[in-house]
């Protein structure tokens, strides 16, 4: 396999960060970014990005007009999901105020959120809503959230949401239902591909996976595999597996800190009741006289992987082994 360029590189980590790479270039594009969609228009380019991809995964990204989506996991497959996205492509492409315009591209929340809902009337509309901005705002990045300027009488009122719709969307929707199609059309995959498609998709692999025996096996060529994306280093330890992502600063926020102590302090699991008290207990030993939210610890405990819930327990994952902590009643763990 060819050496990746820097801005192949940079094309590869934008699918991994939000499934797709759009070819406009605005005013809010930066230098380097308008250099990877230029580097996108030479074929070889293209070549090398597709080569590497699927042979990472099994699984090339859809290319129309130099507009890439790269759908390799399975959440995507999800019905409830795909239902969403198609209903929100379909109303999105037959709003009357976005034909033929490339330049006021704002529609408004609402009318987005209940043409959706009379295609997919198994959720309401807050769910809808919520499933939205998870996809198209959060996830593929294809809506920006535009706030509309409001006058002193506006203070009182429900302010109307909108959504600044990319000029790429109809592009984008194309290559998402190509990939779609793509992605459901499952092939045989090798174990290194179904390896590296679960470190992708997945916190970690833990060596109670079918996979483990094959990432401990071939562990050189994975690493060496991931360290062609100039961005992610394969960890192996003991009982787990993960890709480090040097864009990622390791947190050094006071909730996070009490939840590593938390998770180290679980044993075998406590019941799911008492995990509170627990957190009570262990912010008092770790940062005594700290005012403590037990929400965002919680939240650190789940967006961390740190412990997850099974059967009304909560259980340490392995992931806790990575971290030593010092608390005042007991010193170095």
């Amino acid at each position: 396999m060819s050496d990746l360029h820097g801005t192949e590189q940079l094309i590869i980590n934008e699918l991994f960060d939000h499934s797709i790479f759009t070819s406009t270039i605005t005013d809010r594009t930066t230098q380097v970014m308008a250099d990877a969609i230029n580097a996108l228009k030479r074929p070889a380019a293209q070549q090398r990005i597709n080569a590497f991809l699927d042979d990472l995964v099994g699984l090339a990204p859809t290319n129309f007009q130099e507009n890439l989506v790269f759908l390799p996991g399975e959440k995507w497959l999800a019905p409830e999901t795909v239902h969403v996205l198609l209903a929100t492509l379909k109303a999105i492409i037959n709003l009357p105020e976005l034909q033929n315009t490339q330049l006021d591209r704002v529609v408004a929340v609402r009318t987005v959120v209940r043409q959706v809902h009379s295609e997919v009337v198994d959720l309401d509309e807050k769910e809808i809503r919520r499933q939205i901005i998870d996809l198209f705002v959060n996830r593929l990045g294809l809506f920006l959230e535009d706030e509309p300027e409001q006058g002193p009488d506006d203070q009182a009122q429900e302010v109307e949401e909108y959504w600044d719709v990319s000029p790429d969307f109809n592009f984008i929707a194309q290559c998402l239902v190509n990939q779609l199609q793509a992605a459901a059309d499952v092939k045989e995959l090798t174990s290194l591909q179904r390896i590296n498609r679960a470190l992708l998709n997945q916190r970690y692999v833990a060596a109670s996976s079918r996979l483990w025996p094959e990432l401990v096996a071939h562990k050189e060529t994975i690493a060496a595999q991931w360290r062609q994306t100039n961005r992610f280093d394969l960890e192996c330890g003991d009982d787990y597996a993960l890709l480090l992502d040097r864009k990622r600063t390791p947190s050094t926020a006071k909730p996070f800190v009490i939840a590593v102590g938390v998770a180290r302090s679980l044993g075998v699991g406590i019941p799911s009741d008492q995990l509170t008290t627990r957190i009570h207990k262990i912010a008092e030993q770790v940062l005594p006289e700290y005012p403590i939210n037990v929400s965002l610890v919680k939240e650190a405990l789940h967006d961390n992987a740190l412990a997850r819930e099974q059967d009304g327990y909560v259980i340490a994952t392995p992931l806790v082994h990575r971290f030593v902590m010092r608390t005042a009643d007991e010193g170095e763990a």
